[in-house]
């Protein structure tokens, strides 16, 4: 039915207005880019229909192919030198829409020009995690977050957990649009593994909010159970990871870098159980790609996100200790494995991006016949 109404309204503007939504992605789109972000615009992007809305987004170095393929998306190179001045320059263009909104020098001296030089875009900031991951955050960034966030005209929640805490900081969402995973990619492996070492898997930037030392002490108790940790560094924080694994001594852990999608395919295809220790998340990429392929997940129950169903697909736990526990349950009993991968497989279906993108859609459509404008007074505390 929503496809349907989705088909007529696309219909109805065609034959009313020929002319597209206009959408300005604020992300960077190359081949190699591995960033959530970028994954997620690039996905919806290529789903929006093509009648109704046309995409711009920027890329550094190779675009993805997919998008230089399609006539509905436009690309616009970043160079190495005056970028501000790139982003600016498409920002002050004629687009309908500016989605993804980040915190940057560029978007906040937009949202701080007079609306007339604006020439009606509106703008949107999709909201992925809670406000507690800008904990810790330098000066700069609060103060962009503070001044690009104040003067958004729309605002929405990946989850209904992340939405509850924008109403309590004073934001009010205009929807709640999860993200997907594209199911014909991630998939379970066509053969199977048959037994070999238990692999645990972890894979996010690794950086300390992602809980990658939690999963150091876990890997402490299980020595002869293999762990991978897959994913690019930030900060130097890679380099404490491994002090610590060689500190410990553990002989069972390997960092793998970062990895392609396809070979994070490969990866997830010949490992057992997905494990994020992550206290701070809205709906984890990964675990829907894991969930997709058919491994069960852990995770902390601290963000309540939908992409795992406790005791179902996986795990939600609130202490290390428990994490630790329902890992040892998962590594212990092969067909409780098995039935929670095959849930996973069948949950996340329902997160198959051709089942989400319609939603996004429905959205930027009602965002840009809706005259209310949304104006959040929450800040950060200084």
């Amino acid at each position: 039915m929503v496809d349907n109404c989705i088909e007529r309204l696309g219909t109805f503007r065609s034959l009313m207005n020929p002319d597209p939504i206009k959408i300005l992605w604020m992300v960077s789109a190359d081949a190699r880019n591995t960033n959530a972000q970028s994954l997620n615009a690039r996905e919806i992007a290529l789903r929006l229909n093509p009648d109704v809305f046309h995409s711009t987004v920027f890329y550094e170095d190779e675009p993805d192919e997919r998008l230089a393929r399609s006539a509905s998306v436009r690309l616009v190179h970043m160079p190495e030198k005056h970028r501000t001045w790139t982003v600016l320059k498409e920002l002050f263009g004629r687009h309908n829409l500016i989605a993804y909104l980040d915190y940057s020098p560029a978007s906040y001296m937009f949202l701080h020009s007079p609306r007339s030089l604006r020439r009606g875009a509106l703008t949107v900031i999709h909201v992925e995690a809670p406000v507690g991951q800008l904990e810790g955050a330098s000066r700069q960034l609060r103060f962009l977050y503070n001044g690009v966030v104040l003067h958004s005209d729309f605002h929405t929640a990946i989850t209904d957990f992340v939405a509850r805490e924008m109403e309590s900081a004073g934001m009010r969402p205009f929807a709640i649009l999860p993200v997907g995973v594209d199911t014909r990619i991630f998939r379970p492996a066509p053969v199977p593994k048959q037994g070999g070492v238990p692999t645990i898997l972890f894979a996010g930037t690794v950086i300390e909010r992602k809980g990658v030392l939690l999963l150091l002490e876990v890997a402490r108790q299980l020595p002869n159970t293999r762990f991978l940790i897959a994913g690019a560094g930030r900060g130097g924080f890679e380099q404490v990871v491994r002090s610590r694994i060689g500190d410990m001594g553990l002989v069972n852990v390997e960092m793998l870098g970062a990895q392609s999608q396809r070979r994070m395919l490969e990866i997830m295809q010949t490992s057992d159980i997905f494990l994020l220790p992550s206290r701070l998340e809205g709906i984890p990429k990964v675990t829907l790609e894991a969930a997709a392929v058919g491994l069960p997940c852990v995770i902390f129950d601290s963000y309540r996100s939908p992409s795992v169903v406790d005791r179902i697909t996986g795990f939600q736990v609130s202490t290390l200790e428990d994490m630790t526990t329902c890992v040892k349950l998962l590594l212990g009993d092969t067909k409780l494995r098995a039935r929670m991968g095959a849930a996973a497989v069948h949950h996340a279906q329902k997160f198959d991006w051709d089942v989400i993108v319609p939603q996004w859609q429905d959205a930027y459509l009602r965002m840009v016949r809706e005259p209310a404008r949304f104006h959040p007074s929450a800040t950060l505390r200084s």
